[in-house]
């Protein structure tokens, strides 16, 4: 449910939503560790859209001009 407000927020393009969307897959990172040993492709699959998702958040759009992102 909180992805789903951070993702509205994100769309709308509140700067807190978009903090909070990368606390929330650094968390999902750090979570997939655990099942590593388990599900080591799932886990690294997981793990590297968790990345694509924070890079995606932290990079400034150059596509965009005058956005308040």
């Amino acid at each position: 449910m909180l992805m789903a407000l951070a993702a509205i927020g994100v769309f709308v393009g509140s700067r807190a939503a978009r903090l909070t969307g990368v606390c929330l897959a650094a968390l999902c990172l750090v979570g997939q560790m655990i099942f590593l040993p388990v599900y080591p492709f799932w886990s690294l699959f997981t793990m590297l859209v968790s990345l694509l998702v924070i890079y995606g958040l932290l990079a400034e759009p150059r596509h965009v001009h005058g956005a308040r992102v």
